[in-house]
């Protein structure tokens, strides 16, 4: 996670790494050089869409701060999310990180499909351990609804 200072251009103010529970796909990001202050929240992740926060969220130093994207579309900068079960979740299929879901990923998973990749995989979307068609149609279906960064 990257908090972006709330003017143009954005420059990042700070990052935390942390691994999400996936259950209830939270975690906790510890940011030691921030200063209070209003931040956009980036979220990213080796295979998705960078997602950005609607707004800039005001967050205090050295106080906890809580974010969900999950539970509402309009927690995201232009609404980018997908609802999935019963929460909101960020877009997969970006295994190259360029911003954009597109057939360079498509290839790229194709590659992997056909060498029969396994393991902890930018191309495997689904997290399974396997590169398969599965994957491959959760980025067929990014691809024709034209999934991509939507940033302020």
């Amino acid at each position: 996670v990257y908090l972006r200072n709330s003017v143009s251009p954005f420059e990042i103010a700070d990052s935390a790494v942390s691994t999400l529970d996936s259950i209830t796909f939270s975690g906790s990001f510890i940011f030691n050089s921030l200063s209070s202050g209003s931040y956009y929240i980036e979220l990213k992740h080796r295979n998705s869409i960078q997602t950005w926060s609607m707004l800039p969220q005001t967050v205090t130093s050295g106080i906890t701060f809580n974010y969900d994207f999950t539970n509402s579309i309009d927690k995201a900068f232009g609404n980018n999310l997908i609802f999935k079960g019963t929460k909101y979740c960020v877009f997969s299929g970006d295994v190259n990180q360029d911003e954009i879901i597109d057939a360079s990923d498509i290839s790229t998973i194709e590659n992997d499909i056909a060498t029969g990749a396994e393991g902890y995989l930018a191309t495997d979307l689904n997290g399974d351990g396997f590169v398969d068609a599965t994957d491959l149609s959760v980025a067929d279906n990014n691809v024709a609804n034209s999934v991509q960064l939507l940033t302020p």
